[in-house]
C-alpha cells in the first residue's frame, strides 16, 4: 500500500487526557481503500425417501459487491460506514461525491445447483421441473453494531458474550431473493412446488485491516437442517497489492 494512501487511511490526533496529564495519541479512522468483496456460500444435502426430500442436494451461489469503500461512522456504536458514489441518472457517477451509507447492494449469482426429487411412492421418484430462472439475484452488506450482532447472545444471562477490545467492523449479509423465488423455481408434478429461498450470515473483520487495504479471506461453517457446506468471504483491494 503506497504511503499516501495510508495518510489517507488513518489519521493520529492528540487529545487531551485530563487535567496535568501527558498527551495521548488517538487513532482517527478516516477512509480505506476501495474493495472488491464476494461472498459464496456452498452446501450439500442428503435427501431419500425416507428422510428429507425436494429441496437442493447441491448448491452454489456468489454475491460479488464493487467499489467498497469505508469512512467515519455516522452513528454511535459503529466504527465505521459505508461511502457510496453518488450517482447521475443514467448511471453516471460523480467524481469525488461520496454519501455515507449503513448498507450496500451487489449482484448475485446461482453458481450451480442440483434439485432433488420428491416422492409420493418411496419406489418412484418424482423429478423437479424448473419453471423459472436461475437468474441474477440482488444480495446486500449490511453494517451492524456488537450490539445489534449479539442480540441474541445478550438476551440470554447463562453466557454474555466479551466485546473485542481493538476496533471491529461487523457486518450481515444476506442473499436477498425476492418473495416469489422467481429466481429459481421449479414444480414437482401433481405433487408441489418449491424455489429458492435467501440464507445469510455475520461476520466480522478487524477495522485496522480495512484502514489499510489488507486483503481479507474467511470461512465460516454452514450447517442448516440437513445441509453442510461453508460461507467463503473474500476482501481484496487492489491498493493493498502495493508494495
Amino acid at each position: 500500500m503506497s504511503e499516501q494512501s495510508l495518510k489517507t487511511a488513518l489519521i493520529a490526533v492528540l487529545v487531551l487526557a485530563g487535567p496535568g496529564s501527558a498527551l495521548a495519541e488517538k487513532t482517527v479512522f478516516v477512509s480505506s481503500p476501495e474493495y472488491e468483496v464476494t461472498i459464496q456460500l456452498s452446501y450439500t444435502r442428503e435427501t431419500s425417501p425416507e428422510g428429507e426430500q425436494g429441496g437442493f442436494s447441491s448448491y452454489t451461489a456468489t454475491g460479488r459487491f464493487e467499489n467498497v469503500r469505508f469512512g467515519p461512522s455516522q452513528a454511535e456504536g459503529f466504527e465505521c460506514w459505508f461511502q457510496k458514489q453518488v450517482e447521475m441518472p443514467g448511471g453516471v457517477k460523480v467524481e469525488g461525491a461520496v454519501v455515507p451509507a449503513m448498507q450496500v447492494s451487489g449482484r448475485g449469482t446461482i453458481d450451480k445447483f442440483v434439485i432433488a426429487p420428491a416422492w409420493e411412492d418411496p419406489n418412484q421418484a418424482i423429478e423437479p421441473e424448473i419453471t423459472s430462472g436461475p437468474e441474477p439475484f440482488e444480495p446486500y452488506l449490511q453494517l451492524l453494531t456488537w450490539e445489534m450482532a449479539h442480540s441474541e447472545e445478550l438476551e440470554s444471562e447463562d453466557e454474555i458474550p466479551v466485546a473485542p477490545i481493538v476496533p471491529t467492523v461487523w457486518f450481515m449479509y444476506r442473499e436477498g431473493y425476492s418473495v416469489s423465488g422467481s429466481e429459481l423455481s421449479w414444480d414437482y408434478p401433481g405433487l408441489a412446488k418449491g424455489q429458492v429461498e435467501s440464507s445469510g450470515v455475520q461476520f466480522s473483520v478487524l477495522l485496522d485491516k480495512l484502514a489499510r487495504g489488507e486483503d481479507i479471506e474467511l470461512e465460516i461453517p454452514y450447517t442448516e437442517g440437513g445441509a453442510e457446506g461453508k460461507w467463503r468471504i473474500v476482501f481484496w483491494s487492489a491498493e493493498g497489492q502495493e508494495e
